[in-house]
């Protein structure tokens, strides 16, 4: 395969990937050398270690997300990032909240910051949704979870956040208190919750 060939092979990865890595490459025999060639000659452009996209992408929340999702393939967005993504905060673009498993490795990641939230066993694998966001698969808690993930760490991240996320959750959206009580069981809330949702919800 020729140069042209390689960058062509590649403009084209990066079009059905939507983010690459440099790991995609090694099925096709080509090396990372081209990505950073490429991006000289303004075809790509290069969004911290390891994540390349196509040169006209707008900086976006899904993009965003999608890179935090192609570099740590086994996380799972959480926290107020999840909760962003499901209408009740603002999108915080510089730093993105993510769940890994309690003993995994932490990750290398220099766009965008990373907070990380380990976690174990159900508490990590359950309520996970998947969402296709700039071509890439993007795991999501569900509102439900992200909720009781907010109580959980409610010492880090305030517990004035899982409060205010609780009332916006229950007075604008429709949220499932069977699938509410069973998280907040999941992550040891349940006790800590209910009180105020007790408070906030219609007698």
């Amino acid at each position: 395969m020729d140069e042209h060939s390689k960058a062509e092979r590649i403009l084209q990865l990066v079009h059905k990937l939507g983010v690459l890595r440099p790991k995609d490459l090694v099925p096709y025999g080509i090396q990372a050398e081209y990505l950073r060639r490429l991006c000289d000659r303004g075809q790509l452009q290069k969004l911290g270690r390891g994540s390349y996209v196509a040169a006209n992408t707008r900086l976006s929340t899904d993009l965003i997300l999608a890179i935090v999702a192609r570099a740590i393939p086994n996380g799972v967005i959480c926290l107020e990032s999840a909760l962003a993504f499901h209408g009740l905060a603002e999108f915080d673009p510089d730093e993105v909240s993510v769940a890994i498993e309690r003993r995994a490795a932490k990750p290398r990641v220099e766009f965008p910051d990373i907070r990380i939230a380990r976690l174990g066993g159900p508490a990590f694998t359950e309520g996970v949704e998947v969402h296709v966001l700039e071509n890439v698969k993007v795991y999501i808690y569900c509102l439900e979870k992200t909720l009781a993930d907010l109580f959980k760490f409610r010492n880090k991240i305030g517990p004035h956040i899982a409060v205010d996320a609780l009332r916006s959750a229950l007075t604008e959206h429709e949220v499932s208190m069977r699938r509410l009580w069973h998280y907040a069981r999941l992550c040891r809330v349940e006790r800590v919750m209910r009180p105020y949702v007790d408070a906030l919800l219609p007698t």
